[in-house]
């Protein structure tokens, strides 16, 4: 996918979750408002609720009391307290036969003149001031034998007018029956008012209860009605009632199950009924006497009153929403292009770059970021092309693994070095002197170039860093700046590579008539320092110490020895095996005090010994001993080994001049 593609599609992506999010945002906050709007209407219809509930209450209390004051009543309610009783004579067969007497007057009476037979469901029944039934409308045959332990008839004739919400379920409970069974209704509440009968002495006389079925007093739908339409949704709010045993009765659909438990009074909450998201709101249902009936709740249909709004809200947000996505998406186009131009344009010359091509350049517009990047692009390519010059340049005088590490950490350019452990080599051509009498300047610097050539190639495959030329001569060294674990043996290899290199160009020399080429090598090993020597104006990057300064005394004794290399004891130990030697002297060279064992390389690990070197190694042992003579016999047991014929002409010297008593074997020499 193109740059310019992301981009239009991040643009598009952005505005599209810029205006999903505000579309949540601000339905949720219509919601939070609506909710807010809601509960405060709730509070308000629930106390208009409890007012109307206080208010039916009162006007039960009133018609119930109106009724007992009846003349016919008041006798009646006389009679079921014997005179006899009131005298303080009376027993139970006096007060039973006062409740006869009361009971024959109620049923043979014209009862509509106690105002209760105009409803027939409506029920109603009698107890006398000791609590004993007298007569129940439900059941006209029911005599009380016993006063009954009923909390409600105690507390209307304790304290005065009372209520009480009874179930379903309580009713069925009673001692005595209030409702018939076939005019109970299931998922009602009975609301039981007890009203008590005052004598002529404003004495209690009894109690009667009444009862009216909630749904008829109180859930009749006290608003006025509202039938929804096709653009009308159902807002009216919906009641409930619960008991203290937990029984309801509310205006929900049939089936549906009120679960408000743990609402606290005055609290309100989400609750999902039969699929429909209501807000509710409860409260306490109160009785005349301020007792407490149970429980009530107000229910609105949220979903019913939020839809219209969200609806109205969507139907100018929607298109609102299209056109700012179209203008989005125009702009994103706009803008993707706009920036993606320049930097396709960086994508084409990077990969001509990549190519090779240093010559590239790339147009900037303004100072944004992006032109920031193309001008930076300009100055890297710019300083890709002085960096190959200068490598190019550079790497014809220096070694190039010099010139890659300063180009990587160019801070080692600065003047200075570090101490480390280096393996160092000096070589140089025998007879170049007299070859240089022979040949023009001319001739000579092609002759040395071929040699040089090849000598570098060996240089390069052993990771040598090339110091410098030297005339005829190379200096070279190991583990700087480039880290090397096997330095010494990579110098040990290096030098028997450079001993062939020789031996093929010698016959090129002869063919020409010019003396046969040779070449004397010195190597060691030790600690030196590694850094650029020099000024400010011109610097070079070398190795200096006594460690230098041995490796160059090494390779111009190996005359002494007539041999092509001579290598430090320290080397041979530091290459591990890598390479065949033999051990020639201690030799203490001129300006060192300590003397050094020296060794001749034979040849790569596994090269076979040959027979003179065992005969050299006997003959060295005698030598050291100060048998001389025992010592040239062995050496003369060599005659092609020119290093055995020198111990031998020494030890013609030593047989006529004795060493003293305290000589240690080690050859001094002189000269450099």
């Amino acid at each position: 996918m193109t740059l310019t593609r992301k981009l239009i599609l991040a643009f598009v992506a952005l505005a599209g979750a810029s205006l999903i999010s505000a579309l949540v945002l601000t339905t949720l906050a219509v919601e939070s408002a609506a909710k807010q709007k809601i509960a405060s209407d709730l509070e308000r219809t629930l106390e208009a609720f409890q007012q109307l509930s206080r208010s039916s209450q009162e006007r039960i209390r009133d018609v119930a009391e109106a009724r007992t004051l009846d003349r016919s009543f008041k006798d009646m309610s006389l009679s079921v307290n014997s005179v006899d009783d009131e005298a303080g004579l009376g027993d139970a067969t006096s007060e039973t036969r006062g409740i006869l007497f009361a009971r024959e007057v109620i049923v043979s009476a014209d009862t509509e003149a106690f105002g209760w037979s105009r409803d027939a469901s409506l029920p109603w029944a009698f107890f006398n001031a000791s609590g004993r039934l007298v007569y129940t409308h439900a059941a006209p045959e029911q005599l009380g034998e016993q006063p009954l332990d009923l909390p409600l008839l105690a507390a209307a004739l304790d304290k005065g007018p009372t209520a009480a919400l009874w179930s379903p379920a309580q009713l069925q409970k009673l001692p005595f029956t209030f409702v018939a069974p076939g005019q109970v209704r299931e998922g009602d509440l009975l609301l039981v008012h007890a009203q008590p009968a005052y004598g002529v002495n404003h004495s209690r006389m009894g109690v009667v209860l009444s009862g009216q079925w909630v749904k008829d007093v109180l859930l009749g739908d006290p608003l006025a009605p509202r039938t929804p339409g096709p653009q009308m949704a159902d807002t009216r709010a919906r009641f409930a009632l619960r008991a203290e045993d937990g029984a309801t009765a509310s205006q929900l659909a049939p089936g549906t199950t009120l679960d408000c438990h743990g609402l606290k009074p005055g609290e309100t909450r989400d609750v999902h009924l039969g699929g429909t998201h209501y807000l509710v709101r409860g409260g306490i249902l109160s009785g005349v006497d301020g007792t407490r009936l149970g429980e009530v709740f107000v229910l609105r249909d949220f979903d019913a009153e939020i839809t219209p709004v969200l609806q109205r809200f969507r139907r100018w947000l929607v298109p609102t929403a299209v056109g700012i996505a179209l203008f989005a998406l125009a702009a994103a186009v706009f803008m993707a292009r706009g920036l993606a131009s320049p930097l396709v344009q960086l994508e084409a010359a990077a990969g001509r770059v990549r190519l090779g091509d240093l010559t590239v350049e790339v147009p900037v517009r303004g100072t944004d970021e992006v032109g920031r990047v193309a001008q930076s692009f300009n100055e890297m390519v710019s300083g890709l092309r002085q960096r190959d010059q200068i490598k190019g340049l550079f790497k014809r005088y220096l070694a190039p693994q010099v010139v890659d590490e300063l180009i990587k950490n160019p801070e080692k350019a600065a003047p200075g070095g570090e101490r480390k452990l280096l393996t160092v080599l000096f070589s140089d051509l025998v007879g170049f002197t007299s070859l240089s009498e022979q040949l023009s300047p001319e001739e000579l610097v092609a002759l040395l170039n071929t040699y040089f050539e090849q000598a570098t190639g060996v240089l390069t495959k052993h990771g040598a860093t090339l110091d410098k030329f030297i005339g005829d001569a190379i200096m070279c060294f190991w583990n700087a700046p480039l880290p090397l674990e096997d330095h010494a043996a990579r110098a040990c290899l290096t030098a028997l590579d450079l001993v062939a290199v020789v031996d093929r160009l010698s016959p090129l020399f002869e063919a020409r008539g010019l003396p046969r080429l040779d070449c004397r090598i010195g190597i060691n090993t030790g600690h030196a320092v590694a850094g650029n020597l020099g000024s400010s104006a011109a610097q070079d990057y070398t190795v200096i110490g006594d460690t230098v300064n041995l490796a160059s005394r090494l390779e111009g004794a190996a005359k002494v020895y007539g041999t092509r290399t001579l290598v430090a004891e320290e080397t041979l130990l530091a290459a591990r095996g890598a390479v065949v030697a033999r051990e020639l002297d201690l030799l203490r060279v001129k300006g060192r005090q300590h003397p050094v064992r020296v060794f001749e390389l034979v040849g790569p690990a596994g090269t076979p010994l040959p027979a003179h070197l065992a005969r050299f190694a006997q003959g060295l042992a005698l030598y050291r001993a100060r048998r001389f003579t025992e010592a040239r016999a062995a050496f003369r047991a060599s005659p092609d080994d020119v290093p055995s014929q020198r111990f031998a002409a020494r030890c013609d010297s030593l047989e006529v001049t004795p060493p003293p008593e305290d000589w240690d074997g080690v050859f001094t020499l002189d000269s450099k």
